[in-house]
């Protein structure tokens, strides 16, 4: 067993102390994807999180190009906003127009990356979607924080991580739309007016 998964037991475990950083490219260790009962034996909902996480891996290395329409994704990208919306409650007014009305857009890397910095819905929205989830976490002890800091470690990506803890919140979220998204290499900004799509291939 990697010295990180042995680390983690003892973690959970409460026989030695580490920071939650320590576990957050935990997923990334030689041969992990036999090895997830070890980092959810701690958790609730083990098998349901385990399967969601080997199906993850086992596509993150394998996923290239996308093998959807252009139908399917803008489907995918609308629901992945509004299931966001859905969820949350007062939303200042620019926001809600801006998630409310938007045209699609497929996109070049160039013009997608001309807005990476910009202020956007996009960052409101997850910022008030990222709140949501933290304020929604059936238990905040030291463990779960560092499972979720080792979900985003998968491929850096808190929306995944999100996906997957779906079984770990309080609430009942489905970010299957996004999953879909990231299997197929896509990725999207909303903006004031707009939703862009690139294609990543």
């Amino acid at each position: 067993m990697d010295n990180l998964i042995k680390d983690w037991i003892c973690f959970c475990q409460g026989t030695q102390e580490f920071d939650k950083s320590h576990f957050t490219y935990i997923f990334h260790e030689e041969g992990i994807i036999n090895n997830i009962n070890q980092m959810t034996q701690f958790l609730p909902e083990q098998e349901s999180l385990t399967q969601v996480i080997e199906n993850v891996l086992s596509i993150k290395e394998v996923k290239r190009s996308t093998s959807i329409s252009d139908e399917a994704i803008v489907s995918h990208a609308k629901n992945f906003i509004l299931e966001q919306v859905s969820l949350l409650e007062n939303l200042d007014d620019e926001l809600r127009s801006a998630t409310n009305d938007f045209e699609i857009k497929f996109v070049t890397p160039t013009e997608f990356e001309s807005h990476i910095d910009d202020d956007i819905p996009h960052y409101w929205l997850f910022d008030e979607f990222g709140d949501l989830i933290r304020d929604s976490k059936r238990n905040d002890n030291e463990v779960t924080f560092a499972f979720f800091e080792a979900l985003f470690g998968i491929d850096n990506d808190y929306y995944l991580s999100w996906y997957i803890a779906a079984p770990l919140l309080e609430i009942n979220i489905d970010l299957s739309s996004y999953y879909e998204l990231w299997k197929n290499n896509c990725q999207v900004l909303l903006l004031e007016s707009k939703l862009l799509i690139l294609k990543n291939t």
